[in-house]
């Protein structure tokens, strides 16, 4: 009887440990690939999809990110946290998610045409991150440094962009009126507005590019497969991921 026991035991085990490794090996491939620069999609993430499936949409957002595709990553995201990853993994994808979605604002395009628009798009960023906690709307005891110094910046390049954008209805309207005053006068002032307009679009695209820029790219980096994969296998363990 007691050897029958044992015998279940070691099988239910070895049947435990299939999985498990095969999780590892993949894990461990994908991360190869991801350092060598190959952010393809393969078999291997195939794998994963059956296993775990977060992860398997995780990589994926993390491959159409690097291929520039953010309407891709974002989908891909969006579909990793369906699937309630827990504790700071929600937060890691929270963040790539929210960085997906601000890439997708062109800072070349950006006015007064467009700001709700991409109002919109910075509002449904920031309402990812706030989610769960991860960052705090109203304070900064977000329990995750990175969401909270995302969304402050999110924030601020809100703001300004509210605030040129008023700017420059302000400057339409007086020189309609200046207009109106004297249509015959030469009005030396035109020039300097148009640099002062020129001067606030371009502190707009700067405020927007160092959000998207190197800094948050790195970011972005540093939270995706490398931690994913680190803990992958203490989720098999029943600890918190």
């Amino acid at each position: 009887m007691i050897k029958k026991i044992v015998t279940g035991l070691g099988i239910a085990g070895l049947l435990c440990l299939v999985p498990l490794s095969v999780n590892y090996i993949c894990n461990m491939r994908f991360i190869r690939n991801y350092d060598k620069g190959i952010y393809k999609s393969s078999e291997v993430n195939q794998v994963l999809g059956f296993f775990q499936p977060y992860i398997y949409h995780y990589n994926n957002g993390n491959v159409y990110y690097n291929e520039e595709d953010y309407q891709g990553a974002e989908e891909e995201y969006r579909t990793a946290l369906g699937y309630k990853p827990r504790g700071e993994r929600d937060c890691m994808t929270r963040i790539n998610l929210a960085l997906a979605i601000v890439k997708q604002i062109d800072p070349e395009s950006v006015n007064a045409e467009n700001l709700d628009e991409t109002i919109e798009l910075l509002d449904d960023a920031r309402n990812i991150l706030v989610e769960n906690g991860c960052a705090h709307r109203n304070d900064e005891d977000g329990h995750n440094k990175d969401a909270q110094t995302l969304k402050d910046e999110i924030d601020a390049f809100e703001k300004q962009l509210k605030q040129s954008v008023q700017d420059q209805k302000s400057s339409g309207g007086s020189d309609d009126k200046d207009q109106q005053n004297d249509n015959d006068t030469p009005d030396d002032s035109d020039g300097e507005k148009g640099s002062s307009s020129a001067s606030e679009e371009e502190k707009i695209k700067e405020k927007l590019q160092e959000i998207q820029g190197d800094s948050l790219k790195q970011r972005n980096s540093e939270m995706d497969t490398y931690e994913t994969y680190k803990d992958g296998y203490n989720y098999y363990n029943g600890r918190t991921w």
